[in-house]
């Protein structure tokens, strides 16, 4: 794509040469050829096989449609020089003339024809010219005649010279894509839409003060940032590993992994050759896939959505889960899609030399291959050039002849590096018998074409040493969006899919960790130091580890923070904890009451509303801008398109509705081009939603389904991100969110603002003021929505238009009076409701624990695991419960979340359940879990070391026998030991 600047030298060349042959351009074919193609092609940037010419229509052929990929985009219909008559005598300058009027009345023949060509074909923009004069216009204008509106008309050559910037941006490729010409239309057919507003917020930000701490409160914020940072696990990879949420999914992938591993050693090691017995006894036991004598090679892609924890598991794998010794006969090569420039064209260098550094730096001694290891691979050469072209030098020199054939090898190492590559990995397998392992990460957000660029280089290299892991970790949208690529289906594969934990589990394993590691150390002349509260209470804190149980009543004991948090940073464990640093170092929470009910013994315990106005507002009295990057202003309008305040919420609430009726991952996304559409039919302006839509996609509310394109386009597909949901639901549910941004929200209605102001800075009734600042704000919020946009459609498709509007006015009825249980059922849903939730309902049991005596279960339409206590399976008489097995029950919460207060009934259904001999093949005793083989079969189960008496889970070791009840997991596509029989 030529810049701006290149293209307006290229134009010039372009009039010049037209302008000196003037006169031989005598037929519409000669402008066509001499310059409106070359205009079109090397100075506006669409390639000749973006034209399309000469295409049927119902009532003749239009001259040109240029497409992008096949789509069509923008229609020209070409005229002989002299045809087009433009009546004004400035013409060296570009004109806005209205289509009707008198100066394009000569025109009209030319622009009806266009017009009859495009706009049934859906093409919103068409130009006539004769190359000399270009006529550029929309074919539709919603709800009005585009007749009536201005066209924007090069007269001349010279007007193009003179408003080239104009020009381009209105008609060149890329700039066309992206839909600049809408701005520059809108700005003429629609002044009311297009201007730089005032905006005035009713507390303009030099009013926001930082809240006064105690002395406590802020000599803490210290303590907080060093204990969050350790929670990061930064410069901790123990946390990292011990601390890694696992899931049915990690577990089997872990397992799967490890077999794939164990079975191509199995291929290249020799049977002839001295293996440890322990590595024969896993290959013996673990080999499941079948493997063809010539190719043992396996592509696995480890899916999951960002923040699923793709790397550090793929790290604890190869470091935790892999036995030592099988470790030490891999050759994992890390090649990190980040470090990529991104240039397509040097792509594959990129990744040769990427492979061929860790390579060498894996397999030998220094990091690079001595003579003799060059020798080592190259020995055929050598010998077939001793034996022949340099055989005589070879018998005369031998010298002389390793000094040329030195300068063979430095020509084969540096200047076939692809083959240099294979020879190492060829060296590695048949000679050192170790299995090369590329892991290729961070792929996500690059083009489909460099994707499969790597993908196919990667195969090739898998097929020409034949044993070779080959690991792609990619996101959920990158691995559907691969999918449907040809390439994917050439090659086989195997998939494995880590959900995205909950911060929840993530706090409550983290803490646990720092908590272990704290009670180890000696507090021992540790510095104290003494606090007074404001009642006199005198509060000593020897270490952090007060701090530890803290944080977990917070964000563990209650599950609403951490959904909350971890809905608003999408899952982004860093800024999940910073978030939560923010909430904790607030003054709204006074961390030195918290404090003192901890050194009491007493329960520590918050609420809701609290923990919301300590989110918004941080360390400000208010709400301030900029402070909290999480927390987007939803209402906030942009400053030069004017737009309803609620559109970016009603666009969610669009996106929402599409991802509640979706069954995959195709299904969640809309594609821009009908979101526009979709507000257009309710008259909203095309330039207000594609404005809104970046502000969006910008703050991470909405997401793109191929990250790899970074500007807008009506092609791309967009969906709802968790921080999207978070503020679609905290803005029209959450008093706490809106009453804060009804404060700091800039509107455009300054008597607006300003009576918002004076409401909030009289002396009346703190609840009273409140109720009438939300008051105030939601009659702006409506009045000013309905200048831009009608809701009155009864179509399906605006239910959640009017679902919106009716969560909003509830605004209206509620009080605000920090009751936590209405405003957090509010929000939430009916699942934060205390006391019975669910009736009725299926839950799995996942675990339980005899010793312990409770366990966890799911249930599919409910977030989050249920807790259950053997009480309660004594209270229903209920013999025996075991892994797997499927409860009738009602479902109930407390302050510390959901849990099975009814049991109706166990399902025990013999024909789901058979008796085995089972084998234990791997066994994870820190994590409680592992896997048998059922000998007759030959088929794995995943049992929990929970379903063996507490005295016997240590001493269980692979190659144990013994006999098992066997019955489906809870997903039906494995099977779990549901006890020991």
């Amino acid at each position: 794509m030529l810049d701006l600047d290149d293209a307006f030298q290229k134009a010039q060349e372009i009039i010049k040469d037209v302008n000196d042959n003037v006169a031989g351009i005598l037929s519409e074919e000669d402008s066509k050829i001499q310059i409106i193609n070359r205009l079109v092609h090397e100075c506006l940037g669409w390639s000749y096989s973006d034209f399309k010419a000469e295409t049927k229509h119902e009532n003749g052929f239009s001259d040109y449609i240029l497409n992008d990929n096949g789509k069509p985009l923008l229609l020209i219909e070409a005229k002989k020089i002299g045809v087009l008559i433009v009546g004004t005598a400035e013409k060296n300058r570009v004109r806005h003339l209205k289509i009707s009027g008198p100066a394009l009345k000569n025109s009209m023949s030319g622009i009806d024809q266009a017009t009859s060509y495009a706009a049934p074909n859906g093409l919103s923009v068409a130009v006539v010219t004769d190359g000399i004069v270009w006529i550029i216009f929309k074919t539709f204008i919603p709800g009005e005649n585009f007749k009536t509106k201005d066209a924007i008309v090069f007269p001349s050559l010279e007007s193009v010279i003179a408003d080239f910037s104009m020009f381009f941006d209105l008609l060149a490729k890329e700039k066309f894509k992206k839909k600049i010409y809408n701005s520059i239309f809108d700005e003429i057919h629609q002044k009311r839409l297009l201007l730089v507003q005032k905006l005035v917020s009713p507390i303009e930000e030099s009013e926001i003060t930082i809240s006064q701490k105690s002395e406590i409160a802020f000599d803490l914020d210290q303590i907080f940032s060093t204990f969050f940072a350790k929670l990061t696990g930064d410069n901790n990879e123990n946390l990292l590993f011990e601390c890694f949420v696992e899931s049915h999914e990690s577990r089997i992938a872990d397992f799967s992994l490890e077999k794939m591993t164990t079975s191509v050693l199995g291929n290249i090691v020799p049977s002839g050759k001295n293996v440890d017995d322990e590595l024969a006894m896993l290959i013996q036991s673990n080999v499941e896939i079948e493997s063809s004598p010539t190719e043992s090679g396996q592509t696995i892609f480890i899916v999951g959505p960002t923040g699923a924890g793709k790397t550090t598991f793929l790290d604890r794998f190869f470091k935790r889960t892999l036995s030592k010794l099988i470790r030490d006969q891999c050759v994992l090569i890390r090649i990190n899609c980040l470090d990529a420039t991104g240039k397509e064209d040097t792509a594959l260098d990129w990744m040769t030399e990427t492979i061929i550094k860790e390579l060498e730096s894996e397999i030998y001694v220094n990091g690079t291959p001595d003579w003799d290891d060059l020798l080592g691979l190259y020995h055929g050469e050598y010998l077939k050039r001793s034996n022949g072209v340099d055989k005589q030098l070879y018998l005369r020199d031998k010298n002389a002849f390793k000094e040329k054939f030195g300068q063979f090898l430095d020509d084969k190492v540096e200047g076939d590096r692809e083959g240099y590559l294979k020879r190492l990995l060829v060296d590695a397998v048949k000679n050192r018998k170790m299995l090369p392992i590329l892991l290729i990460d961070n792929t996500d957000e690059f083009s489909s074409d460099f994707k499969q660029k790597l993908f196919q280089f990667s195969q090739a290299l898998r097929r020409h040493i034949y044993h070779c892991l080959v690991i792609f970790p990619v996101t959920d949208k990158s691995a559907w969006a691969f999918s449907k690529t040809d390439i994917f289906g050439i090659y086989a594969s195997r998939s494995f899919f880590l959900p995205t934990p909950s911060p929840r589990e993530v706090f409550r394993k983290r803490i646990d960790f720092l908590k272990n590691k704290l009670n180890k150390v000696s507090s021992d002349g540790a510095a104290k130091k003494n606090y007074f509260s404001n009642k006199g209470i005198k509060i000593s804190i020897d270490n952090i580890n007060g701090f530890a149980h803290i944080l977990e009543s917070v964000f563990v004991d209650h599950d609403y923070t951490s959904k909350t948090i971890g809905e608003l940073t999408n899952y982004n464990i860093r800024r999940t904890l910073l978030l939560s640093q923010r909430v904790m170092t607030s003054s709204v929470l006074k961390i030195e009451d918290l404090i003192k009910s901890f050194v009491a013994g007493e329960s520590v315990t918050t609420d809701f509303t609290k923990f919301m106005d300590a989110l918004v507002r941080g360390d400000y009295d208010i709400y301030k801008k900029g402070d909290n990057h999480e927390i987007y202003p939803i209402f906030q309008v942009d400053s030069e398109v004017r737009q309803s305040p609620l559109l970016k919420l009603r666009i969610l609430s669009l996106l929402d509705s599409m991802r509640k009726g979706s069954r995959s991952i195709e299904e969640k996304h809309l594609q821009v081009q009908s979101i526009i559409d979709y507000f257009d039919a309710i008259g909203c302006a095309e330039s207000a939603v594609d404005r809104a839509l970046i502000s969006l996609i910008e703050a991470g509310l909405i997401e793109l389904y191929d990250t790899s394109l970074r500007q807008l386009s009506t092609d791309q597909n967009l969906a709802i991100s968790y921080r999207g949901m978070a503020h679609l639901r905290l803005a029209s549910r959450n008093s706490v969110f809106f009453y804060q941004m009804a404060l700091t929200t800039a509107i455009a209605d300054d008597e607006v603002a300003s009576k918002i102001s004076s409401i909030y800075k009289s002396n009346i009734e703190s609840l009273t003021k409140i109720e009438n600042v939300m008051d105030a704000f939601y009659n702006f919020l409506v009045n000013e929505d309905a200048k831009f946009i009608s809701i009155n459609v009864d179509l399906d498709q605006y239910q959640c238009q009017k679902d919106l509007f009716s969560d909003l006015k509830e605004y209206t009825h509620k009080k605000f009076d920090h009751n936590h249980d209405h405003d957090l059922v509010a929000t939430l849903g009916y699942q934060y409701k205390e006391g019975i939730i669910k009736v009725g309902v299926i839950a799995t049991v996942d675990w339980f624990d005899v010793s312990k005596g409770f366990g966890f279960a799911d249930v599919s339409e409910l977030d989050g695991r249920v807790f259950f206590h053997s009480d309660k399976l004594k209270e229903y008489d209920i013999k025996s419960i075991k892994d797997g097995d499927r409860i009738l029950c009602d479902i109930a919460r407390n302050s510390k979340g959901m849990y099975i207060e009814i049991i109706h009934d166990v399902e025990n259904d013999p024909s789901k359940a058979e008796v085995v001999d089972c084998e234990v093949t791997r066994v994870f005793h820190d994590r409680e879990y592992g896997f048998v083989k059922m000998i007759e079969s030959n088929r794995s189960a995943f049992f929990y070391l929970s379903i063996f008496p507490k005295e016997q889970r240590k001493s269980i070791i692979e190659g144990q026998l013994f006999k098992a009840e066997i019955g489906p997991d809870r997903k039906g596509d494995g099977f779990q030991v549901k006890r020991i029989a």
